[in-house]
């Protein structure tokens, strides 16, 4: 299976529609990466860069991107899209920038794939998850990171911002005081207690959306079923 982030699947529909010819794939939100491939022979994560935005988040997000990256227990692999070349052309440094990918590829370990556009990135993941191999039993597989080890009000965050982003979670927690507090709530009162309370929170100066706030009340209320099976 190849599974897509649902923010990568939204800017580049294209190759997820191209990737879904050949393998079966889902979209979901993950943790780090934009493709998840897993197989019979192991798991890649799989982060997509165009050369633009490479040379653009190498001041700032790229770098906690891999480092998300590096805690993810398969295979890695930063795919850089286009012309290479192109930072010639932007007024950057040639030896900072070959520099920082020398430090991407040797020093943090992550192997950096080239492709000249997104047919080349789609030829390239789906010949890797050939190479892993079809997955003959149904298995779960990891749609999250998460650093080794973490402090409780770390892990609160991380649970929370896995159904709403990073700082929704920060607010909402600000707002509640702790993750049991917030979902004692949501469980106890219902909906439209619920969403009364938390469009009263703000991020960044504007209240909770509705889809956020219903995302949480049916994951906290959901009963599990393994595999999303009904």
């Amino acid at each position: 299976m190849i599974v897509v982030d649902s923010n990568e699947a939204a800017e580049a529909p294209a190759i997820a529609e191209l990737l879904r010819r050949g393998a079966e794939v889902a979209v979901r939100q993950l943790e780090a990466g934009d493709y998840l491939l897993t197989g019979q022979f192991g798991s890649v994560l799989v982060e997509r860069k165009r050369v633009p935005d490479f040379l653009s988040s190498l001041k700032g997000r790229l770098w906690d991107q891999l480092e998300r990256m590096r805690s993810f227990e398969g295979t890695k692999v930063l795919i850089l899209e286009g012309n290479v070349g192109f930072y010639r052309r932007t007024g950057w440094n040639e030896t900072a920038v070959l520099a920082m990918i020398d430090k991407i590829a040797v020093e943090m370990g992550i192997p950096i794939v080239p492709t000249p556009d997104e047919r080349g990135t789609v030829a390239y993941l789906l010949w890797k998850h050939k190479r892993l191999g079809e997955v003959r039993e149904p298995r779960d597989y990891p749609l999250r990171v998460a650093r080794r080890e973490m402090t409780p009000e770390e892990r609160a965050l991380y649970t929370l911002e896995g159904m709403c982003g990073h700082k929704t979670a920060i607010a909402l927690l600000e707002h509640f005081g702790t993750l049991g507090d917030l979902i004692c709530f949501v469980r106890s009162n219902p909906y439209p207690v619920v969403e009364s309370r938390f469009s009263a929170v703000k991020v960044g100066g504007r209240s909770v959306p509705e889809s956020t706030i219903r995302t949480i009340y049916a994951a906290v209320n959901a009963a599990f079923r393994r595999g999303g099976e009904r």
